[in-house]
């Protein structure tokens, strides 16, 4: 039986699902074809155990996963869970303790909030061997560096610094134990030493939710955002964050905690954070949480905005990475 790229990917690609594995895989009811497909080509491959966990429409919003997947999770060697809908202020939470629950055992997890068909289609269905080639070669340029200067034509000129901090590769290929992240993926990243970013950088592509017609300018000083400019759009962010301000941990709302870089052909500006960060040519500066082994920052906020900018200039301890959006490696 032929199935799509997307399926051959997710299955044989990306998590390397092998006989005799344990899986676990949570999808919701907008995803049912493609949980049937990945069943029909999960059990192809012989798995020990497979279990399934559809999120019914009826219990949404649900905060919280039943306590006997979280169990499950520390017990399988594979973890997938891909949903259509998410709604973030009440259920990101469960996304979170998903993460923990997988980190206390041994299993391979990927996840992929707020999936549709088209995704599949494009982000889902690209090279990953590709991705990981150029993710793994941005990496291994930024390893033990220190400064960066970002620059794009609207006026970016962010210097921060990374010293000490762990460069992660969202390469999309867990193949080893306790490996996950997001798929679609393709994004190369790494949290800056919190206090020590400065300067300007112009958001001309997206925030979540936000596709942005009139950049937003924020000034930043010592690491946290002291000034937003902009439109409607840039409004709608001050919105964003001072909701966030008004939670536990709000302080830290405004603190720049990322750095990515785009890795994958496929990805399309959408106003989705998990297809538009990983959009080649683009870098993402981020505000808000990285207080997680998967950032390794040290900054705590209920929120996590990623801001995505157009051709930029990416320069690394004097030595040029991406030259107006076009890659140097």
């Amino acid at each position: 039986m032929a199935f799509p790229r997307w399926v051959e990917n997710i299955v044989d690609v990306c998590m390397a699902i092998q006989p005799g594995e344990k899986v676990l895989l949570i999808t919701d009811e907008p995803m049912a074809v493609m949980r049937r497909q990945l069943v029909e080509r999960i059990v192809q491959v012989g798995p020990g155990e497979l279990w399934t966990y559809t999120v019914a429409d009826a219990t949404r919003p649900l905060p919280h996963y039943p306590a006997a997947l979280y169990e499950l999770a520390g017990q399988v060697d594979v973890v997938l869970i891909f949903e259509h809908r998410r709604n973030p202020e009440i259920e990101t939470p469960r996304a979170l303790e998903m993460v923990e629950a997988v980190e206390r055992g041994q299993a391979r997890f990927a996840s992929g909030p707020m999936i549709n068909e088209s995704i599949l289609e494009h982000e889902l269905s690209a090279d990953y061997r590709e991705i990981a080639s150029l993710t793994n070669r941005l990496g291994d340029r930024l390893d033990g560096r220190a400064r960066v200067r970002i620059t794009t034509p609207l006026g970016t000129d962010l210097e921060m610094e990374i010293a000490g901090r762990t460069v992660m590769r969202d390469t999309g290929l867990f193949h080893n134990p306790r490996d996950h992240g997001n798929l679609p993926a393709g994004e190369c990243y790494v949290a800056p030493i919190e206090d020590r970013t400065n300067g300007v950088f112009v958001v001309d592509k997206s925030y979540p939710g936000i596709l942005i017609d009139e950049p937003i300018r924020l000034t930043v000083e010592r690491g946290r955002v002291v000034d937003i400019a902009g439109g409607r759009e840039a409004r709608q962010l001050e919105d964003m964050i001072r909701d966030g301000e008004r939670k536990p941990h709000g302080e830290g709302c405004r603190v720049v905690c990322e750095l990515g870089i785009g890795t994958n052909p496929n990805a399309r500006l959408q106003g989705n954070v998990l297809t538009d960060e990983k959009v080649m040519g683009t870098v993402h500066i981020a505000i808000g949480h990285n207080a997680l082994a998967s950032y390794g920052g040290q900054n705590r906020a209920p929120l996590h905005l990623d801001g995505v900018i157009g051709e930029p200039t990416l320069v690394v301890d004097g030595a040029t990475l991406i030259d107006g959006g076009a890659y140097r490696v």
